[in-house]
């Protein structure tokens, strides 16, 4: 009796697990650069009560055995970064990455983080930031008389100023690439930090 107990709690916790995990993604289902997660699950140990092959008489053999599972466990919380959905803003900066790849964001400390969210603004010394004032790295700075901006397909950003009819290149947004995106860690905000995995 206790070990069905044992073995039903560790279900209860996982499905509790995995509703966490759905509720989540749910929730942010309209946040800009969300990924989605996957929760992944394996058995536990089995306590072994009858080998297979044990002799059940003396010409006769038990052909499965009897192998009690004892549960399940999480193993892994797994960020699915496919594309998601593009759509057409009215914002210049606002930019979308196609296939693999990361903006490189610094935090206010210098940290380095990662993100895939593209909404893009100007702070008030022109420089491109993220929707919480994070600096896009490379640094990228707008001139004040800049009448428009506009950001190529190669992520290059070009201005135009009073008097000019041709573009001026300011900078360009380049994306970082992981071997394996998945051992990012989330910090919130849209934002990864690099790991050992």
């Amino acid at each position: 009796m206790m070990r069905s107990l044992y073995t039903a709690s560790t279900g209860m916790l996982a499905q509790q697990l995995q509703i966490d995990n759905t509720s989540n993604n749910i929730a942010n289902v309209n946040t800009i650069g969300f990924k989605t997660s996957r929760a992944e699950f394996s058995d536990l140990m089995y306590q072994t009560l009858e080998y297979a092959g044990t002799g059940t008489s003396q010409i006769t053999k038990s052909p499965t055995g009897i192998e009690v599972g004892l549960g399940v466990r999480p193993t892994a919380m797994t960020k699915i970064f496919t594309e998601g959905n593009l759509k057409q803003t009215s914002n210049n900066l606002d930019v979308a990455i196609t296939g693999k790849g990361f903006f490189k964001i610094e935090l206010p400390d210098g940290t380095e983080s990662y993100s895939r969210a593209g909404a893009f603004k100007l702070d008030e010394n022109g420089t491109i930031v993220n929707s919480d004032g994070y600096k896009l790295i490379p640094e990228i700075v707008v001139p004040d008389d800049a009448t428009d901006i506009t950001i190529g397909t190669d992520g290059t950003v070009t201005v135009i100023q009073p008097g000019q009819t041709q573009g001026t290149q300011i900078g360009q947004i380049t994306t970082i690439n992981f071997i394996n995106p998945a051992g990012l860690h989330s910090m919130g905000d849209t934002l990864y930090l690099e790991t050992e995995a």
